[in-house]
């Protein structure tokens, strides 16, 4: 077997293909007939899409980053593009400031002065968020809406941004 062909991960490709499958069967055969069966599989088809995003953008099935890319770049979620997600989650990498509420894109922690500015009602979600449950429940709407308003403040704080 050529060596290149050794070097592909061959588990992680089957999973990347079983992804799209699911995703096509929930999506043109069985909405269809069961709407609400789709609606309750869709999150599920999403999720394993976006772990497997998280496993491309870490090196995995090829060393190759633009066959990677090619292999998820379809937006099965349709709401945080590959490319920031990658860039985001390679920055929340940066060990020396790992879960930094200012510099980690990914931290669950805030700053005890911005905690504490927060309505109870924000405080409430976001420990509920930090829980198993929450993170099933709530985590994905909280990412959905966060992410296109941490986009506009980078927008708006990002001097090169704003000149482009």
């Amino acid at each position: 077997m050529p060596k290149a062909v050794r070097r592909i991960e061959w588990p992680t490709l089957g999973l990347i293909i079983l992804c799209y499958a699911l995703w096509l069967s929930v999506g043109l055969l069985l909405y269809p007939v069961q709407p609400i069966l789709s609606a309750i599989l869709f999150p599920i088809v999403i999720a394993f899409h976006s772990s497997l995003q998280h496993e491309v953008l870490h090196g995995h099935p090829t060393r190759n980053r633009v066959i990677n890319e090619l292999l998820v770049f379809v937006p099965v979620g349709l709401f945080i593009p590959y490319r920031r997600y990658r860039a985001n989650h390679l920055r929340h990498h940066t060990d020396e400031r790992l879960t930094d509420p200012y510099d980690d894109p990914e931290s669950y922690y805030r700053a005890l002065a911005d905690w504490q500015r927060l309505p109870k009602v924000f405080k409430s979600l976001l420990n509920w968020n930090n829980t198993f449950l929450g993170r099933l429940t709530i985590g994905p709407a909280l990412t959905i809406i966060g992410f296109p308003l941490s986009e506009i403040a980078r927008v708006k704080s990002d001097p090169k941004i704003q000149k482009a």
